[in-house]
């Protein structure tokens, strides 16, 4: 976001904040928003199931509105974002995924609480406030700003997620993350992979190797990784496995080869119910490690570049001597993983004890039991709140 571009956002969305501030608040009413994907998915699905669960009668505002960056694009998000600032200044309860401009620009009532579910796993890639090479102007000067509470996967998250959002240790809660919610259950991994094998009945009966990168940059500089080489991997495998790419929701697909692989997955499928059909994961640096580590099945981590991902943005946790899985440079170490597959299970359950904690599953109970249950859902005074 250019600074031209961010003044004039921010001070339409000011002043209609202090329009907005005049209507009557509805504390009932909870709102769910990301500017990540168009589709509700990971844990603020997981949220609005367990409130639906839990308090029917509790009315939910969908805000998926993912950021452009056209010109045209840009418009309307901005347009967009007006319905997201009425509704963050007369909404009880107010929940996001990732960054979201009208939470930022200025404070809220203090009758509102925002929290923020980051859409990540774990404290694996640095981030937001606290990257090796921190955001640029303006983004530096606004990101991540008002927030009430934030929830993190578990006390080893607590520390960098505090970092990142620049918001004190102790609002800061270790709640677990929803959306690792069904990896506790086998029977809800059972049914993901049954309707991912109905959708996609090619992958029945073979080894499924899932290819889910993440992707290196920010903002409109984002861009895949070319370290795979698809058409050698699909040749150094036998028929019975099955090559399957899944790129990332905020990458253009055509800026990924698919030359290779067997089966392309539309990018905004979630890759969450991809993991639970998949029989090998290849990646890098997602923080699906995490998710995938529950399901306690091989991993493979294709990192030629480690040296220039922990520079930039840098990473919490060190893949040389605390990360599972089998890392490899380069395509033909990708096929001698795979075909070699294996699982070190006590490394694996010392991995998930570490990084996401003993109390696995219910995360979003816990969420729903301590912000929407009952009126207690401050955890301290945030400052900067509008009085």
């Amino acid at each position: 976001m250019g600074r031209i571009e961010y003044l004039l956002s921010s001070t339409v969305l000011r002043l209609l904040g202090v329009l907005f501030d005049r209507l009557p608040l509805d504390r009932r009413r909870i709102v769910l928003a990301t500017a990540r994907v168009p589709v509700l998915e990971g844990s603020l699905a997981a949220l609005q199931a367990a409130i639906v669960r839990h308090h029917p009668d509790r009315p939910i505002v969908l805000l998926l509105e993912p950021y452009s960056y056209g010109f045209i694009g840009k418009l309307r998000y901005l347009l967009r974002l007006v319905r997201g600032m009425y509704l963050l200044r007369t909404s009880g309860l107010f929940v996001v995924d990732n960054a979201y401009l009208p939470i930022h620009v200025a404070p809220h009532r203090r009758d509102t609480t925002v929290v923020q579910v980051w859409h990540a796993v774990g404290a694996l890639k640095r981030f937001g406030l606290d990257a090796h090479t921190p955001p640029a102007d303006p983004e530096r000067r606004f990101l991540h700003r008002y927030y009430d509470v934030v929830v993190c996967t578990a006390e080893r998250s607590r520390a960098p997620w505090s970092a990142a959002f620049g918001v004190p240790l102790e609002r800061v809660l270790p709640l677990g993350t929803p959306r690792t919610d069904a990896f506790a259950d086998p029977d809800a991994v059972a049914t993901t992979r049954r309707r991912i094998l109905a959708r996609h009945p090619e992958l029945r009966g073979r080894t499924v190797v899932l290819y889910a990168p993440t992707f290196r940059g920010r903002g409109a500089a984002k861009r895949g990784t070319a370290h795979l080489d698809g058409v050698a991997l699909r040749a150094a495998l036998p028929d019975d496995h099955i090559l399957v790419l899944k790129t990332h929701p905020n990458l253009d697909p055509a800026t990924t080869a698919t030359d290779g692989f067997d089966l392309i997955i539309d990018p905004t499928t979630e890759l969450n119910e991809l993991l639970a059909a998949a029989d090998i994961l290849v990646t890098d640096y997602s923080s699906s490690i995490f998710e995938w580590a529950l399901l306690r099945r091989p991993l493979v981590l294709l990192v030629p570049d480690l040296a220039e991902y922990e520079a930039d943005p840098g990473l919490y946790l060190d893949y040389r001597t605390e990360m599972i899985g089998t890392q490899v440079a380069d395509t033909a170490g990708v096929a001698a993983a795979v075909l070699g597959a294996t699982v070190d299970q006590p490394a694996w359950d010392a991995f998930i004890e570490r990084h996401l904690g003993p109390g696995l599953g219910h995360a979003s109970d816990r969420f729903v039991d301590r912000f929407v249950a009952g009126s207690g859902t401050r955890v301290g005074s945030p400052p900067g709140q509008a009085d």
